[in-house]
């Protein structure tokens, strides 16, 4: 053994992804995340707690229902909600159940026993996304309910435009959304029938028959033009309603989407298209995505909370398999976020209700997750690095003390064979460093 890769059991050659994406959707990526990760104890109870909570939910329902995960950049918050959301929805990778992938890695009997009641008695369908990549550019004071909306929309195959999308929603509701479909195809499949996609499936509702002028439909309301073309589908439709082909565009008035009609609407499409199964949102950046704004924290409040209330009345009425959770991420503690609102209109106390459960991924486990993902050494290798520290220890305790401080810098035989080629006390100092600019994000970063 001559350089420093042949002592490791991980080939240095084999990618490792630096920033974990929630909305990634590469099999082969979301395998080799599944199957390397790495569980602390710790990170295992936060687990426990959660599908327990989850598997408990639909007999014992409660407005907790969301679920705070901190930790500053490069902790594994994104990697810890990812497997939550690829095991609640036990998708396949690679021909693999998510869920017998996670049990190997996770190795713990009382978590798999969790998770196999949950899989087989609780469908569930999982929204993963990153807030920061869904919200509009353009539109500084987007509410969060409204990304949640448009996230909905889009997975539901209706027209992420709230307009267009509460068209089909009412049309749908009256059974005459496949009339309007098949008008849209009659009008305007010449236009873009070099374009269409006929391989995605259809909602339920639409008749095979109509498959290609659905896939018309869903080019018609992504473009310009929708709500000219939407009004003219519905002259042809119903002329008596509708007189000229404009007159649903000119009598078309916005309305702003309120948190109440967000949650009931939530409610009611997923009875409607995908009956049966639960709702759980996981939302990557959160944090982020509020910090420092009294509106945005307390719009947040509001979703939970009514989704949470909204969710315990129709379990019971059993008009939902369990209350929509909804799961986010954040690089600040949930009391930091509300510490950095200089306004007494957020009430602490009201919002630590709503985010019942709380998961900070604490900078120890990195040290456990770095030595056992990358720097863990081939059996070979420990006898070689042993005899390197013995002969070396007094040299090398002496050459890396660290000077005027208390932090421990003496290297024992053990970390020396763990974190080689590094230095224990790097590691902590990175942490510390990382930790202290996420503490403090104004203050110059040198």
């Amino acid at each position: 053994m001559r350089t420093i890769g042949e002592l490791l059991k991980r080939d240095l050659n084999q990618r490792i992804e630096e920033v974990v994406k929630v909305n990634q959707t590469d099999e082969e990526t979301v395998y080799r995340e599944l199957t390397e990760y790495v569980a602390t104890e710790s990170i295992r109870e936060h687990y426990r707690t959660l599908f327990q909570a989850i598997a408990e939910m639909p007999a014992q329902p409660h407005d907790g229902v969301g679920v705070w995960v901190s930790g500053f950049f490069g902790s594994g918050k994104s990697s810890f909600v990812k497997n939550l959301g690829y095991v609640l929805a036990n998708r396949k990778v690679l021909g693999y159940a998510a869920s017998e992938l996670f049990k190997q890695v996770i190795g713990d009997p009382r978590i798999s026993e969790y998770i196999d009641y949950i899989n087989s008695r609780i469908p569930i369908e999982v929204l993963m996304f990153d807030v920061s990549v869904e919200r509009a550019v353009k539109t500084g004071q987007q509410k969060l309910a409204e990304v949640m909306y448009t996230v909905l929309l889009r997975e539901l195959d209706y027209a992420e435009d709230h307009d267009i999308a509460e068209l089909e929603i009412e049309l749908e509701a009256e059974g005459r959304l496949a009339e309007f479909i098949e008008i849209c195809g009659q009008l305007y499949r010449d236009q873009v029938r070099s374009t269409l996609d006929l391989t995605q499936p259809l909602p339920p509702g639409i008749p095979e028959e109509l498959r290609e002028a659905y896939a018309v439909w869903r080019i018609i309301r992504k473009g310009a033009q929708k709500i000219a073309r939407s009004s003219a589908i519905l002259h042809t439709m119903a002329p008596e309603t509708y007189p000229s082909a404009d007159t649903w565009a000119k009598a078309l008035k916005p309305t702003p989407l309120t948190v109440n009609k967000f949650v009931e609407r939530a409610y009611e499409l997923m009875a409607r298209r995908r009956p049966g199964k639960a709702l759980v949102y996981i939302i990557d950046e959160v944090g982020q995505y509020v910090a420092r704004s009294a509106d945005k924290i307390d719009d947040l409040r509001a979703v939970i909370e009514q989704l949470g209330k909204e969710g315990v009345n129709r379990t019971k009425k059993r008009q939902a398999v369990m209350p929509i959770w909804v799961i986010v991420t954040s690089q600040e503690k949930l009391e930091e976020v509300v510490a950095a609102i200089d306004s007494k209109r957020i009430e602490l106390a009201r919002l630590k209700d709503r985010f019942r459960y709380r998961v900070d991924l604490a900078p120890s486990d990195i040290r456990e997750v770095t030595t056992k993902r990358v720097l863990a050494k081939k059996e070979e290798a420990v006898p070689l690095l042993r005899d390197l520290y013995r002969q070396h220890q007094g040299k090398l305790n002496a050459a890396c003390r660290l000077e005027r401080t208390t932090r421990k810098s003496d290297v024992s035989e053990t970390e020396f064979i763990q974190f080689y080629p590094y230095l224990p006390h790097y590691m902590e100092l990175s942490i510390d460093i990382v930790s202290g600019m996420r503490l403090q994000p104004g203050a110059p970063q040198h």
